[in-house]
């Protein structure tokens, strides 16, 4: 399921250029409105498997009308919105997550990113089904992929430019491992880098990313094909694809469908 939030009262307010880690404690600020208990548990356990913990859920960042805002900041770190408008996509497979969104919503119709009071003006729900087997998609956020090794005391991010077949690889194992978390079944599910776009765009398509203070991550913005059932690519559209699914990074959309 997913919920695109239409949000007012941003004209002229600035925030950071990347605002996901704000964005992540809002939702679960939501949430813990409806039900504290949940709330805690999301953000504290979640979805155990071993000492890997899973959030199944994802959102984009805040998104303006088009061309409605300008950088600040001495490296473009800011962003001052122009317009009053922006929207804001928050998407999980998790019945009870999008319930306790919805129930907030229902009785709530302002919230606060960092110092800036807004208002939801409308809120609608959707769901996406799949019935082919395969599917292309465009990024909404980048996808965030890492590894470890000898050479790295801190976590190597794969770069899709670097290496597109292996970038996939890596996808698809991470996708296999949430898909068996959240359901207890195997999957067969796969997922291919486009290696044209990637060859045309190169480094381009690498995004640096930072979450919070001194802390960075890498993501790839590239399109990708699923293929799977039609429950699996559900699943990940509505969890999102790679890493720090819960802090905005790998949200999907259906290429050419606007968002």
């Amino acid at each position: 399921m997913r919920v695109k939030l239409t949000l007012s009262g941003l004209k002229n307010k600035a925030v950071p250029r990347d605002h996901f880690h704000q964005l992540s404690g809002l939702i679960y600020a939501m949430i813990q409105k409806a039900n504290p208990d949940y709330s805690k548990w999301l953000h504290d356990e979640g979805f155990l498997d071993g000492s890997k913990s899973f959030k199944f859920f994802c959102f984009s960042k805040l998104i303006p009308e088009k061309n409605a805002y300008i950088k600040a900041g001495d490296n473009g770190e800011m962003i001052v919105f122009t317009k009053d408008i922006a929207a804001l996509y928050i998407s999980s497979p998790v019945r009870e997550i999008m319930q306790h969104l919805v129930d907030f919503l229902l009785l709530n119709r302002e919230i606060r990113i960092l110092n800036h009071n807004l208002v939801i003006q409308n809120a609608f729900a959707s769901t996406e089904s799949f019935e082919s087997e395969e599917e292309l998609f465009k990024c909404i956020t980048p996808i965030v992929l890492s590894t470890r090794n000898d050479e790295h005391k801190t976590p190597f991010y794969l770069r899709a430019y670097q290496d597109p077949a292996q970038f996939g690889e890596f996808l698809t194992k991470n996708a296999r491992e949430k898909f068996r978390v959240f359901s207890g079944r195997e999957s067969s599910v796969s997922i291919v880098v486009d290696g044209e776009y990637v060859e045309k765009v190169g480094r381009k398509s690498n995004i640096r990313i930072n979450i919070v203070d001194d802390i960075e991550v890498f993501g790839s913005v590239v399109p990708v094909k699923i293929s799977g059932t039609g429950e699996e690519i559900a699943f990940l559209y509505d969890t999102g694809l790679g890493e720090k699914n819960s802090l905005g990074m790998g949200m999907i959309e259906i290429a050419g469908k606007r968002f």
